[in-house]
């Protein structure tokens, strides 16, 4: 998962770092186009569309059937089994190429949440920098980076495992945080600075390595096993995109215009869904 999650990064680098500088409903808005176009060739090519339009046939059948017999309790129960039959077999119908492109689209998603889903901390404004730790601790970590001030003495919550340092960011642009455990073991993590809300790689958390964890922050790799540390953490706000006067979360703007162009596309493409 590891050398997968470094090649996604690096491919992920190449293809949206030059657009960092666009506004973020802009590139989304280009992901959903070329996910669309994805997942309708992927519907061509991997499922049965000749059964497909059929089922979907039969359904408008059941359903005006449904309209015309309401009044029948033997005939609207018949048609009601028949919409559900159809139904069931259009889901198993449409099983293949949703799994063929639930994977790639889960770790795609990743990525852009790392470009789009958090906002940079802001200099001068205080934070806090939480350390996850295995077991009790007799002598806390300390923590250093050339783009924070420390703020105070470190707090130690041990029924949480957690340590947790005040500091206040002194410099924009991209650094490393390091917090160094009483053995002199030391785990880095990346910290990004900036004044405005242009587009750059942030990951708030850098934990161990289980699946769900490198699947939810892919950026940086896992914290080796048998450090006493077991994650850091960068508050990082979330992000919303603004649209049309409100704001969104990205995920949910870029899911609505992918079903968009889905809906616009399947026509003129000749795909049936």
């Amino acid at each position: 998962m590891s050398a997968l999650n470094a090649l996604l990064t690096a491919l992920a680098d190449v293809l949206l770092g030059p657009l960092a500088g666009l506004p973020p409903l802009a590139v989304i808005t280009g992901v959903s186009l070329a996910t669309a176009l994805v997942v309708l060739g992927v519907m061509r090519v991997t499922s049965n569309q000749a059964a497909l339009a059929e089922v979907k046939r039969r359904i408008q059948a059941g359903l005006l059937e449904m309209r015309l017999y309401n009044d029948d309790l033997r005939g609207l129960v018949r048609a009601q089994g028949e919409v559900l039959w159809h139904n069931l077999r259009y889901v198993g119908l449409s099983l293949v190429p949703l799994v063929i492109t639930a994977i790639p689209l889960t770790l795609a998603i990743a990525q852009l949440q790392a470009w789009y889903g958090y906002s940079g901390l802001a200099t001068g404004v205080p934070a806090a920098i939480t350390a996850t730790v295995d077991g009790a601790m007799t002598t806390l970590p300390t923590l250093e980076g050339p783009a924070i001030e420390i703020v105070g003495q470190p707090r130690y919550f041990p029924t949480r495992h957690e340590v947790v340092w005040r500091v206040v960011p002194r410099q924009e642009g991209t650094s490393t945080l390091r917090v160094t455990v009483s053995n002199g073991v030391a785990v880095d993590k990346t910290l990004h600075v900036a004044a405005s809300e242009v587009a750059a790689r942030r990951s708030p958390s850098r934990e161990h390595a289980a699946v769900l964890h490198q699947l939810l922050y892919p950026s940086e790799t896992p914290i080796p096993d048998g450090v006493a540390i077991a994650s850091l953490h960068v508050p990082y706000p979330d992000r919303a995109l603004r649209v049309i006067g409100f704001e969104l979360h990205w995920l949910i703007a870029y899911l609505a215009v992918t079903i968009v162009f889905v809906l616009g596309l399947r026509g003129p493409l000749g795909v049936v869904i």
